[in-house]
Protein backbone atom coordinates (compact mmCIF):
# COMPACT_ATOMS: atom_id res chain seq x y z
CA UNK A 1 0.00 0.00 0.00
CA UNK A 2 1.55 3.37 -1.13
CA UNK A 3 2.52 5.63 1.78
CA UNK A 4 -0.04 8.70 3.58
CA UNK A 5 1.04 11.66 1.60
CA UNK A 6 2.94 14.33 4.06
CA UNK A 7 3.24 16.61 1.86
CA UNK A 8 1.47 16.95 -2.14
CA UNK A 9 3.84 15.14 -4.10
CA UNK A 10 2.69 11.94 -2.04
CA UNK A 11 -0.87 12.48 -3.80
CA UNK A 12 -0.03 10.14 -6.20
CA UNK A 13 -2.76 7.76 -8.61
CA UNK A 14 -1.62 5.02 -6.49
CA UNK A 15 -2.48 6.24 -3.03
CA UNK A 16 -5.47 8.02 -3.78
CA UNK A 17 -7.00 4.49 -5.42
CA UNK A 18 -6.34 2.90 -2.35
CA UNK A 19 -7.61 5.52 -0.44
CA UNK A 20 -10.96 6.19 -2.24
CA UNK A 21 -11.47 2.09 -2.45
CA UNK A 22 -11.99 2.54 -6.49
CA UNK A 23 -9.26 2.44 -9.91
CA UNK A 24 -8.41 6.26 -10.31
CA UNK A 25 -6.58 6.75 -13.60
CA UNK A 26 -5.00 10.26 -13.51
CA UNK A 27 -5.01 13.01 -11.65
CA UNK A 28 -4.02 16.51 -11.63
CA UNK A 29 -2.86 18.37 -8.55
CA UNK A 30 -2.93 21.89 -7.64
CA UNK A 31 -2.47 23.77 -4.50
CA UNK A 32 -5.03 26.55 -3.79
CA UNK A 33 -5.38 28.18 -0.62
CA UNK A 34 -2.18 29.65 -0.38
CA UNK A 35 -1.13 32.41 2.20
CA UNK A 36 -5.47 31.68 3.60
CA UNK A 37 -4.57 29.28 6.01
CA UNK A 38 -1.43 29.44 8.20
CA UNK A 39 -1.28 25.61 9.60
CA UNK A 40 -2.00 23.52 6.52
CA UNK A 41 -1.41 22.56 2.48
CA UNK A 42 -4.64 22.22 0.96
CA UNK A 43 -5.12 21.14 -2.92
CA UNK A 44 -7.51 20.76 -5.58
CA UNK A 45 -7.27 17.35 -7.28
CA UNK A 46 -9.19 16.83 -10.06
CA UNK A 47 -9.47 13.21 -10.85
CA UNK A 48 -10.13 10.74 -13.96
CA UNK A 49 -11.97 7.45 -12.86
CA UNK A 50 -13.83 5.17 -15.11
CA UNK A 51 -16.05 4.64 -12.08
CA UNK A 52 -18.78 6.69 -11.85
CA UNK A 53 -18.70 6.87 -7.76
CA UNK A 54 -15.52 8.70 -7.59
CA UNK A 55 -15.91 12.38 -7.76
CA UNK A 56 -14.12 14.34 -10.38
CA UNK A 57 -12.67 16.65 -7.94
CA UNK A 58 -11.80 16.17 -4.61
CA UNK A 59 -9.95 18.43 -2.02
CA UNK A 60 -6.74 17.21 -0.15
CA UNK A 61 -5.77 18.84 3.06
CA UNK A 62 -2.61 18.60 4.65
CA UNK A 63 -0.56 19.58 7.96
CA UNK A 64 1.79 22.32 7.33
CA UNK A 65 5.40 21.53 6.09
CA UNK A 66 6.60 24.02 8.20
CA UNK A 67 8.49 22.84 11.41
CA UNK A 68 7.78 25.43 13.78
CA UNK A 69 4.21 25.85 12.90
CA UNK A 70 4.00 22.28 12.79
CA UNK A 71 5.05 22.08 16.42
CA UNK A 72 2.34 24.54 17.47
CA UNK A 73 -0.16 22.83 15.61
CA UNK A 74 0.58 19.19 16.97
CA UNK A 75 0.97 21.61 21.03
CA UNK A 76 -2.50 23.06 19.85
CA UNK A 77 -3.98 19.59 18.61
CA UNK A 78 -5.24 20.75 15.53
CA UNK A 79 -5.14 17.64 13.24
CA UNK A 80 -6.44 15.31 15.80
CA UNK A 81 -9.50 18.12 16.40
CA UNK A 82 -10.32 17.88 12.78
CA UNK A 83 -10.08 13.84 12.51
CA UNK A 84 -12.38 13.25 15.51
CA UNK A 85 -14.59 16.53 14.21
CA UNK A 86 -15.17 14.54 10.61
CA UNK A 87 -15.57 11.66 12.30
CA UNK A 88 -17.68 12.46 15.32
CA UNK A 89 -19.62 15.37 14.85
CA UNK A 90 -20.36 15.83 11.50
CA UNK A 91 -22.94 13.46 10.72
CA UNK A 92 -25.23 15.34 13.26
CA UNK A 93 -24.31 19.20 11.70
CA UNK A 94 -27.22 20.33 10.25
CA UNK A 95 -25.04 23.42 8.40
CA UNK A 96 -23.29 22.31 5.09
CA UNK A 97 -19.96 21.60 5.29
CA UNK A 98 -17.89 19.37 3.13
CA UNK A 99 -18.28 15.45 3.21
CA UNK A 100 -15.11 13.42 4.53
CA UNK A 101 -14.39 11.13 2.09
CA UNK A 102 -11.46 9.76 3.10
CA UNK A 103 -10.16 10.89 7.14
CA UNK A 104 -6.56 9.86 8.55
CA UNK A 105 -5.33 10.37 11.60
CA UNK A 106 -1.51 9.28 11.64
CA UNK A 107 0.11 11.49 9.75
CA UNK A 108 -2.89 13.63 9.31
CA UNK A 109 -4.88 13.52 5.69
CA UNK A 110 -8.21 14.14 4.99
CA UNK A 111 -10.02 13.85 1.39
CA UNK A 112 -13.01 15.97 1.16
CA UNK A 113 -15.47 16.32 -1.09
CA UNK A 114 -15.08 19.82 -3.29
CA UNK A 115 -18.07 22.52 -2.61
CA UNK A 116 -17.13 24.31 -5.74
CA UNK A 117 -18.44 25.66 -7.57
CA UNK A 118 -19.55 28.04 -3.93
CA UNK A 119 -17.24 30.89 -4.24
CA UNK A 120 -15.19 31.51 -0.88
CA UNK A 121 -15.26 34.52 0.85
CA UNK A 122 -11.70 36.29 0.63
CA UNK A 123 -10.53 37.61 4.08
CA UNK A 124 -8.29 40.11 2.89
CA UNK A 125 -10.92 41.88 0.95
CA UNK A 126 -13.42 42.15 3.61
CA UNK A 127 -16.92 40.96 3.71
CA UNK A 128 -20.24 42.60 1.45
CA UNK A 129 -22.68 43.54 4.18
CA UNK A 130 -24.71 40.43 2.66
CA UNK A 131 -22.39 38.10 2.61
CA UNK A 132 -21.65 39.45 6.48
CA UNK A 133 -25.21 38.58 7.27
CA UNK A 134 -25.60 35.43 5.56
CA UNK A 135 -22.39 34.57 7.68
CA UNK A 136 -24.01 35.68 10.77
CA UNK A 137 -27.10 33.68 9.95
CA UNK A 138 -24.64 30.53 9.41
CA UNK A 139 -23.29 30.79 12.41
CA UNK A 140 -26.36 31.51 14.70
CA UNK A 141 -28.63 28.17 13.54
CA UNK A 142 -25.06 26.21 13.92
CA UNK A 143 -24.63 27.63 17.47
CA UNK A 144 -28.34 26.94 18.45
CA UNK A 145 -28.18 23.45 17.37
CA UNK A 146 -25.38 23.14 19.66
CA UNK A 147 -26.19 25.16 22.84
CA UNK A 148 -25.20 23.54 25.53
CA UNK A 149 -25.32 20.01 24.29
CA UNK A 150 -23.66 17.55 26.95
CA UNK A 151 -23.03 15.56 24.60
CA UNK A 152 -20.01 17.66 23.83
CA UNK A 153 -18.64 16.92 27.06
CA UNK A 154 -18.51 13.25 26.11
CA UNK A 155 -15.51 14.04 23.61
CA UNK A 156 -12.46 14.27 25.28
CA UNK A 157 -10.91 15.50 22.57
CA UNK A 158 -12.50 18.30 22.17
CA UNK A 159 -11.21 21.29 24.38
CA UNK A 160 -12.65 23.50 26.29
CA UNK A 161 -12.20 27.69 28.20
CA UNK A 162 -10.07 25.42 30.56
CA UNK A 163 -7.77 24.02 27.73
CA UNK A 164 -4.21 24.25 29.16
CA UNK A 165 -3.34 25.53 25.68
CA UNK A 166 -5.07 28.90 26.15
CA UNK A 167 -2.64 29.75 28.83
CA UNK A 168 0.51 29.08 26.64
CA UNK A 169 -0.73 32.36 24.88
CA UNK A 170 0.88 33.76 27.76
CA UNK A 171 4.43 32.51 27.21
CA UNK A 172 4.27 33.20 23.32
CA UNK A 173 2.99 36.72 23.97
CA UNK A 174 6.11 37.61 26.02
CA UNK A 175 8.12 36.18 22.97
CA UNK A 176 6.11 37.17 20.24
CA UNK A 177 5.08 40.89 21.53
CA UNK A 178 8.73 42.66 20.79
CA UNK A 179 8.84 41.36 17.30
CA UNK A 180 4.97 42.57 17.05
CA UNK A 181 5.30 46.19 18.44
CA UNK A 182 8.37 46.66 16.28
CA UNK A 183 6.08 45.95 13.03
CA UNK A 184 2.93 47.66 13.77
CA UNK A 185 3.74 49.43 17.23
CA UNK A 186 3.61 53.05 15.74
CA UNK A 187 0.73 52.73 13.73
CA UNK A 188 -1.66 51.19 16.29
CA UNK A 189 -3.39 53.60 19.19
CA UNK A 190 -1.33 53.65 22.10
CA UNK A 191 -4.29 52.85 24.34
CA UNK A 192 -4.79 49.71 22.81
CA UNK A 193 -1.43 48.15 23.11
CA UNK A 194 -1.41 49.08 26.65
CA UNK A 195 -4.21 47.14 26.62
CA UNK A 196 -3.23 44.05 25.88
CA UNK A 197 0.01 44.59 28.21
CA UNK A 198 -2.85 45.04 30.97
CA UNK A 199 -4.63 41.91 30.08
CA UNK A 200 -2.56 39.64 29.51
CA UNK A 201 -1.29 38.99 33.02
CA UNK A 202 -4.64 38.29 34.45
CA UNK A 203 -5.65 35.38 31.73
CA UNK A 204 -6.26 32.82 33.61
CA UNK A 205 -8.40 34.62 36.12
CA UNK A 206 -10.40 36.20 32.72
CA UNK A 207 -10.58 32.66 31.52
CA UNK A 208 -12.00 30.81 35.08
CA UNK A 209 -14.84 33.52 35.10
CA UNK A 210 -16.22 32.90 31.78
CA UNK A 211 -16.27 28.68 33.01
CA UNK A 212 -20.14 28.97 34.10
CA UNK A 213 -21.18 30.75 30.63
CA UNK A 214 -23.59 29.33 27.96
CA UNK A 215 -21.32 26.91 25.18
CA UNK A 216 -21.65 25.64 22.18
CA UNK A 217 -19.70 23.98 19.30
CA UNK A 218 -17.71 27.20 18.14
CA UNK A 219 -15.66 27.10 15.17
CA UNK A 220 -12.52 28.72 16.63
CA UNK A 221 -11.54 30.02 12.78
CA UNK A 222 -14.68 31.64 11.73
CA UNK A 223 -13.44 34.10 9.08
CA UNK A 224 -14.29 34.47 4.96
CA UNK A 225 -11.81 32.17 3.92
CA UNK A 226 -13.67 29.22 5.16
CA UNK A 227 -17.19 30.20 4.23
CA UNK A 228 -18.32 29.01 0.65
CA UNK A 229 -21.12 31.07 -0.50
CA UNK A 230 -23.84 28.88 -2.82
CA UNK A 231 -26.44 30.50 -5.02
CA UNK A 232 -28.93 28.67 -3.45
CA UNK A 233 -28.42 31.35 -0.52
CA UNK A 234 -26.32 28.31 1.91
CA UNK A 235 -23.41 28.95 3.06
CA UNK A 236 -20.52 25.85 3.87
CA UNK A 237 -17.95 26.28 6.69
CA UNK A 238 -14.79 24.36 6.38
CA UNK A 239 -12.05 24.21 8.22
CA UNK A 240 -12.69 22.75 11.83
CA UNK A 241 -9.06 22.80 13.61
CA UNK A 242 -9.89 24.85 15.86
CA UNK A 243 -13.21 24.07 17.31
CA UNK A 244 -14.09 23.85 20.78
CA UNK A 245 -16.84 23.85 23.57
CA UNK A 246 -17.33 27.24 24.04
CA UNK A 247 -19.25 30.83 24.03
CA UNK A 248 -20.56 31.06 21.08
CA UNK A 249 -19.30 34.97 20.72
CA UNK A 250 -16.21 33.78 20.51
CA UNK A 251 -17.26 33.06 16.52
CA UNK A 252 -19.15 36.16 16.67
CA UNK A 253 -15.82 38.56 17.65
CA UNK A 254 -13.33 36.93 15.55
CA UNK A 255 -15.87 37.26 12.67
CA UNK A 256 -17.19 40.84 13.33
CA UNK A 257 -13.67 42.43 14.16
CA UNK A 258 -11.73 41.28 11.16
CA UNK A 259 -14.18 39.86 8.51
CA UNK A 260 -15.20 43.56 7.48
CA UNK A 261 -12.58 46.68 6.84
CA UNK A 262 -12.69 49.23 9.15
CA UNK A 263 -15.66 51.76 7.16
CA UNK A 264 -17.87 48.33 7.29
CA UNK A 265 -17.38 47.31 10.56
CA UNK A 266 -18.04 50.51 12.01
CA UNK A 267 -21.36 50.90 10.23
CA UNK A 268 -22.32 46.59 10.67
CA UNK A 269 -21.12 44.99 13.71
CA UNK A 270 -23.72 46.34 16.37
CA UNK A 271 -26.88 45.35 14.01
CA UNK A 272 -25.02 42.13 13.04
CA UNK A 273 -24.52 41.33 16.69
CA UNK A 274 -28.82 42.23 17.20
CA UNK A 275 -29.13 40.06 14.27
CA UNK A 276 -26.98 37.07 15.88
CA UNK A 277 -28.74 36.87 19.35
CA UNK A 278 -32.04 37.05 17.39
CA UNK A 279 -31.15 34.48 15.19
CA UNK A 280 -30.21 32.22 18.27
CA UNK A 281 -33.78 32.85 19.62
CA UNK A 282 -34.95 31.79 16.39
CA UNK A 283 -33.69 28.55 16.41
CA UNK A 284 -34.53 27.55 19.96
CA UNK A 285 -31.95 29.13 21.81
CA UNK A 286 -34.08 30.38 25.14
CA UNK A 287 -34.59 34.58 25.36
CA UNK A 288 -32.95 34.78 28.70
CA UNK A 289 -29.93 32.46 28.19
CA UNK A 290 -28.18 34.92 25.69
CA UNK A 291 -28.93 38.82 25.43
CA UNK A 292 -28.38 41.08 23.19
CA UNK A 293 -26.15 43.40 26.42
CA UNK A 294 -24.42 39.81 27.32
CA UNK A 295 -22.99 38.81 24.07
CA UNK A 296 -21.75 42.74 23.64
CA UNK A 297 -19.76 42.53 26.37
CA UNK A 298 -18.61 39.34 25.47
CA UNK A 299 -17.65 41.32 22.12
CA UNK A 300 -15.57 43.84 23.97
CA UNK A 301 -13.62 41.75 26.19
CA UNK A 302 -13.03 39.69 23.09
CA UNK A 303 -11.40 42.30 20.86
CA UNK A 304 -9.12 42.49 23.48
CA UNK A 305 -8.19 38.93 23.98
CA UNK A 306 -8.10 38.54 19.95
CA UNK A 307 -5.81 41.80 19.96
CA UNK A 308 -3.38 39.66 22.33
CA UNK A 309 -3.64 36.73 20.47
CA UNK A 310 -2.63 38.32 17.52
CA UNK A 311 0.72 39.66 19.30
CA UNK A 312 1.63 36.13 19.98
CA UNK A 313 0.82 34.87 16.48
CA UNK A 314 3.62 36.77 14.73
CA UNK A 315 5.75 34.03 15.32
CA UNK A 316 3.92 31.49 12.97
CA UNK A 317 3.81 33.91 10.01
CA UNK A 318 5.66 33.37 7.12
CA UNK A 319 6.78 36.74 5.46
CA UNK A 320 7.92 35.07 1.83
CA UNK A 321 4.08 34.46 1.66
CA UNK A 322 2.89 37.70 0.46
CA UNK A 323 -1.09 36.49 1.01
CA UNK A 324 -1.02 35.36 3.96
CA UNK A 325 1.48 38.46 5.09
CA UNK A 326 -1.70 40.74 3.96
CA UNK A 327 -4.42 38.71 5.64
CA UNK A 328 -2.39 38.97 9.03
CA UNK A 329 -1.61 42.47 8.59
CA UNK A 330 -6.05 42.89 7.76
CA UNK A 331 -6.25 41.07 11.33
CA UNK A 332 -4.21 43.22 13.41
CA UNK A 333 -5.17 46.62 12.14
CA UNK A 334 -9.31 46.04 11.84
CA UNK A 335 -9.14 44.42 14.90
CA UNK A 336 -7.26 47.03 17.03
CA UNK A 337 -9.25 49.60 14.99
CA UNK A 338 -12.27 47.66 16.26
CA UNK A 339 -10.74 48.04 20.22
CA UNK A 340 -10.34 51.35 20.26
CA UNK A 341 -13.63 52.60 17.98
CA UNK A 342 -15.80 50.70 21.25
CA UNK A 343 -13.13 51.51 23.86
CA UNK A 344 -13.32 47.75 24.45
CA UNK A 345 -10.47 47.80 27.42
CA UNK A 346 -12.97 49.87 29.33
CA UNK A 347 -15.17 47.08 29.22
CA UNK A 348 -12.45 45.12 31.38
CA UNK A 349 -11.78 47.84 33.84
CA UNK A 350 -9.03 49.53 32.21
CA UNK A 351 -7.98 52.77 32.41
CA UNK A 352 -8.41 55.17 29.22
CA UNK A 353 -5.14 56.95 29.93
CA UNK A 354 -2.07 56.66 31.47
Amino acid sequence: MADVPRDLSGVTVEWLSQALGAPVDAITVNQIGEGSGFMGVIARVSVESSDPSIPQSVIVKLPTTDPGARAIGEMMGLWEREHHFYGELAPSMTIRIPQALVNIADPPCLVLEDLAPAVVGDHVAGATAEQAERAIDVIARHHATWFQAASLEEHDWLPGLDDPAILTLQDTFAIGWPLFLERYGDELPARCLRWCEQFVPGIPEWIERHYDDPYTLTHGDFRLDNLLYFEDGSVGVIDWQLCMRAPGQTDLVYFCANNLDIETREQLDVALIDRYVTGLHRHGVPADAVTVEAVHQGYLEGLVFYAVSFGASLLTIDPANERGTALFDALVRRTFAAMDHHSAGLALGFADAD
